[in-house]
């Protein structure tokens, strides 16, 4: 059990039944029916995953959100954006968002199952290799999360030829917007949703 418990909306207090109403509007547009791509709540409508950290504290929630908006509106092919999101909640070995992330990028079929097990047990798929914008882009993932002090000039050269100077900022943010998230999901021992 999370050590803050999904709660249901009637449950919270006027403030947080606002944060909840939004990420309700927002999970089903992004993500379609609860279930469909993944589970976000749980029988009684209670947020579950890294939800609970945004309705705990609804002053980070909506900011929070709008920096996720904001990062993903950023141009970044979507395979090397999903490619450094699940290098990322393996890194940190954030079980809920690795179960979540990668079944739903395996239900889009940007990656395969294998390429997202591969990425989440912190190894490059056989599929990433050479110059790919997401092989590129997971050897500077790899490097920023491993690896103290500045990116070599050799991987920001690599990466700025394969994906752009923008794709790269964006690559940079993903990076950082989700290693908040599997820290926080981490501290509260978020489960893997059933």
């Amino acid at each position: 059990m999370s050590r803050i418990p999904p709660t249901p909306r009637h449950e919270l207090n006027a403030e947080q039944q606002k944060v909840h109403d939004h990420f309700a509007a927002f999970t089903s547009r992004a993500y379609g029916a609860n279930g469909e791509k993944f589970t976000y709540q749980d029988e009684r409508g209670a947020f579950i995953g890294g939800f609970p950290l945004y309705v705990q504290h609804p002053r980070i929630a909506l900011a929070h959100n709008q920096l996720a908006v904001a990062v993903n509106r950023i141009a970044i092919p979507e395979r090397v954006r999903n490619t450094v999101t699940l290098a990322v909640a393996g890194h940190f070995q954030a079980a809920s968002e690795m179960s979540s992330q990668g079944k739903r990028y395996a239900k889009n079929g940007i990656l395969t199952d294998s390429e997202a097990q591969a990425l989440m047990a912190g190894n490059k798929p056989e599929s990433l290799t050479g110059s790919c914008s997401a092989s590129v882009a997971l050897d500077v993932t790899t490097h920023l999360l491993s690896i103290s002090g500045r990116l070599p000039d050799e991987l920001w050269d690599s990466c700025i030829e394969a994906v752009g100077e923008d794709a790269f900022f964006g690559l940079l943010h993903s990076l950082a917007f989700y290693a908040w998230l599997c820290v926080g999901v981490n501290a509260l021992d978020v489960p893997v949703p059933a």
